[in-house]
């Protein structure tokens, strides 16, 4: 959650929403508006000094940087959930002075709290890791905000939407290439997809989108989800007697988030959350107030979900777990990613003792692929010996499971995506 973001690092949608600077509500998806702005540019010499701050860093990555890399911040012409057209932004690292042409990775960022957000911002750690694992080794890397965020002109972010996280990639994809072409950068025409926590979701929600509706568009090499809630249902309901690490900000964050966006996930806040949290959680989230603001503020409860003093009421933990008719169990189904057949090759990566986000997210969604046929891999982070007693020792240093997630498998699994899935691809 928050964590990735630092250790990492309604009124109907809005309807009438205008869009600044050039273009128009007839604009086409992915148009580009005003300028892009170079944010950051970095030679191989201090890429390779940023990694070398992190011991064994390059180890994973698999060697020094071969590229230079130029960050740029692109805004650009999406959809809201509605179809009404609306702002969003991206950040887009572009590798210099090494032989091109290039594969394009679309990286989708994991949760975050905080409105301002923006892919574009180097101090970002999965900006950096972005361009340590792929920029600087020779890819192009684009990275949507997503609605919400950054510039986006859409006043709340549809958290979990599958649609909409999809939606707003295609389009910073088709803005990308064109900012590329005017840059005169080649193309390779391998694409790629990964993204981390919430944006393992996204990633998915992506290419099911890209292979469902426009095949003749785009052409997937392989997609790489890593550590996502692929199985939006099972994660929530299975919470509620058994309650994830930073399980109240997941709950807050995704109930909100769909109840902007459909309406009928609860009927009153007070319906769905405690006193005191009922009174201020909608719009909460993203917003200003950091992880451990949100607790010490008294916005959130640090760990309870249920029961005296828990974010939710009895009545609607009970409705969760006990009636799939409910809104909010259709609206969870509605955007759960284990029914469908992936095409393109598929690895997907988590480590098995994720506090976090449930591994049981990766192992529902490869039996579910498998059943289909579908050309689909998991990885365990656990399963690979190196890494099992690297996670060990970092564990044990820290006490706790909690840095699992946001620390311990980003770095890992970013390894696995570059070195057993992309490299031999591109």
């Amino acid at each position: 959650m928050q964590a990735l973001s630092r250790i990492l690092g309604a009124a109907a949608l809005l309807a009438a929403l205008a869009l600044a600077g050039c273009g128009g509500d007839d604009s086409p998806r992915g148009e580009l508006f005003g300028t892009p702005a170079l944010t950051a540019r970095l030679g191989t010499a201090e890429v390779d000094a940023q990694v070398a701050a992190l011991p064994g860093l390059v180890d994973l990555i698999g060697g020094p940087a071969r590229c230079g890399v130029a960050l740029h911040k692109l805004v650009y012409q999406t959809v809201a959930p509605d179809g009404a057209p609306v702002r969003a932004s991206l950040g887009l690292l572009v590798p210099e002075g090494c032989a091109g042409p290039y594969a394009t990775v679309v990286y989708h960022h994991g949760t975050q709290l905080l409105k301002n957000f923006a892919m574009s911002d180097p101090a970002n750690l999965e900006t950096f890791l972005a361009n340590a694992y792929f920029a600087s080794q020779g890819y192009v890397v684009v990275m949507p905000d997503y609605l919400g965020y950054g510039d986006s002109s859409l006043g709340f972010h549809p958290y979990l939407d599958a649609q909409s996280m999809a939606d707003v990639a295609i389009d910073a994809l088709r803005a990308a290439r064109r900012f590329l072409q005017t840059q005169g950068v080649a193309s390779s025409g391998k694409l790629f997809l990964t993204g981390y926590s919430q944006g393992g979701h996204s990633a998915m929600a992506t290419q099911r989108v890209m292979e469902r509706d426009h095949a003749q568009e785009f052409a997937l090499t392989a997609t790489a989800p890593m550590a996502g809630f692929y199985s939006l249902t099972s994660t929530f309901v299975d919470a509620v007697d058994a309650p994830t690490d930073l399980g109240t900000v997941l709950f807050a964050f995704g109930l909100t988030g769909l109840q902007a966006l459909y309406g009928d996930v609860y009927t009153a806040p007070a319906a769905a959350f405690q006193s005191p949290w009922a009174a201020g959680v909608e719009g909460l989230l993203p917003g200003k107030l950091e992880l451990n603001d949100l607790f010490t503020q008294g916005k959130l409860p640090p760990q309870a979900l249920t029961g005296a003093g828990g974010l939710l009421t009895d009545t609607y933990a009970a409705m969760l777990k006990g009636d799939a008719s409910s809104g909010v169990h259709r609206r969870l189904a509605q955007n759960d990613l284990i029914d469908w057949t992936p095409q393109a090759p598929m690895t997907m990566c988590h480590g098995g003792r994720d506090t976090v986000v449930p591994a049981k997210n990766m192992t529902l969604a490869a039996a579910s692929f498998a059943q289909r046929g579908a050309p689909v891999t998991a990885v365990d982070l656990e399963a690979i010996p190196a890494f099992k007693a690297a996670i060990d020792a970092q564990i044990a240093a820290a006490g706790t499971l909690l840095v699992y997630h946001a620390q311990i498998a980003p770095p890992l699994c970013f390894s696995v995506v570059k070195n057993q899935v992309f490299d031999p691809l591109r």
